[in-house]
Parts: structure tokens; sequence; C-alpha cells
């Protein structure tokens, strides 16, 4: 999707640095997302990337830098930032004793919707996510794919304008993590910005217009897919050459 580079960004971050005691867990961080968009964090274990998510979604104080979603400043007590986020951790929080369609309504509860709207918006994210089989199921006992289908819907419910995933795909089945491509796909042309964690390389190559490759918390490069011939095993040679020159890594 063509972006206008005169829009403000939906989401953006400001010299971004976060610190647990001696460490920088993250440090300078500059990012821009624009309506539409797509963007992979991708790195070693330990590289800040989790930090990252958690400090764009309001829910950590950067040490350094701002966070801003739609030209106002993030944080952690700004609601009104954070309602125009929907976030999926890769532990997302969902109630196990509770039927898919319960936890959307709930979902929909604390967003603010009621009546009408809500169950317009709980019938939307049950259709636009596939799960009308399995609306009536304890989320206890779907699988991990169905679950993580269930924790994107839920996140989606209010209809954000940025969406945040860490690790979304995280120990699914290859069949299963292409449907959830799909979902994502579907999502940003919807007009939503996506900003997800990852460490499949292939993930990042196929669904992501900018990858930004972080070490030690700090953006090494920036990479954009298509300008490697949409190669995965281009963009695996590339990804591995960078990470290699970084000492310790």
């Amino acid at each position: 999707m063509q972006q206008d580079k005169t829009t403000t960004p939906v989401l953006a971050t400001h010299d971004l640095g976060k610190r647990f005691g001696a460490l920088w867990a993250v440090r300078g961080i500059q990012l821009a997302l624009q309506p539409g968009s797509i963007t992979g964090l991708l790195g070693p274990n330990g590289a800040g990337k989790t930090t990252l998510i958690r400090m764009c979604a309001g829910l950590l104080r950067p040490d350094t830098g701002h966070v801003s979603v739609a030209g106002e400043q993030q944080t952690p007590a700004n609601l009104h930032t954070r309602a125009r986020l929907g976030v999926v951790s890769a532990d997302a929080p969902l109630i196990g004793e509770l039927t898919v369609v319960h936890m959307l309504r709930l979902q929909g509860v604390l967003y603010g919707l009621h009546g009408a709207r809500l169950r317009a918006a709980c019938a939307h994210a049950v259709d636009e996510f596939c799960l009308g089989e399995f609306q009536r199921r304890r989320i206890g006992v779907l699988s991990t794919g169905m679950r993580q289908r269930a924790a994107i819907a839920c996140a989606m419910l209010h209809q954000p304008e940025v969406l945040l995933l860490d690790e979304p795909t995280v120990g699914l089945d290859p069949d299963v993590r292409r449907h959830i491509w799909d979902c994502l796909r579907a999502v940003a042309q919807r007009g939503v910005a996506i900003l997800f964690t990852t460490h499949y390389l292939e993930e990042a190559a196929r669904l992501c217009q900018l990858v930004h490759l972080i070490v030690r918390g700090a953006v090494v490069m920036s990479i954009a897919p298509a300008d490697l011939d949409g190669s995965a095993e281009r963009f695996e040679r590339e990804y591995l050459r960078i990470v290699q020159q970084e000492p310790g890594v």
C-alpha cells in the first residue's frame, strides 16, 4: 500500500530508550508507522523487541524519549492514546474459563462498548476471524492457534488504529501461521498500522514493508524486503550478515 509521506505517523517513537539497572534494553529507537503499514522487529533473544512493544503499548514508561500516537504523547496514564491501540502479547491474557464470545464481550465492555454496538462488534469479530465454529467453546480448551486468533479478535474489537503484536505466531504450525498472516494482511488493508516482533525470517520477509533489525536494544539496519526481490533466502542471508557483524551476538 502506497503511503502519503506527509501524513502524521499513527505511531512514532522519538529517541526511545529504556534502562534496567546498568543495562540499556532499548536505546535511541526511531520508528514511524503509517496507516495500513506492516512493520517487523527482528533480532536475537534479548535484543529489546518486547521491551519496545511494551513501551509503545503504554505499559512501560521510557527512560529517554517518548512514543506518540497520532501526534499525541503516549504515557501509561493516557487512556485516550491507549484506546487507539490493540495489543496481543506472546502470552495473551485470555481467561480460560470464558467462552470466546464471552471473552469478546468482556473486552468490548472494557473499551466502553455496550448494547447494540457491543453485539455488532462481537459478531463482526467472530466473522472476520473465522471464530463462528468456536465461539461457544471455552478459551482453555482451544488449540494454540485458535487462542491466538481469538486474542487478535479481542485486540481488534474496538477498531484500533494500531495493532501491536509480540511474536504472534510463535509455536504455531505452518498452516496456522499462514492463516494468521492472512488475518494480519486483512487488518492492514483496512488501514490499521501493524508493528510486530518475530523470530521467523520468512514471516518478516513475506508480511512486512519494512523490517528493523534490533541488536542490543538498537536498530542496526532497516530493510525493505521488497528491495531484495521478495526472496526469503536473500533476506535471511542479509539478516545473518548484519547480525554476525555484531560482536558477542
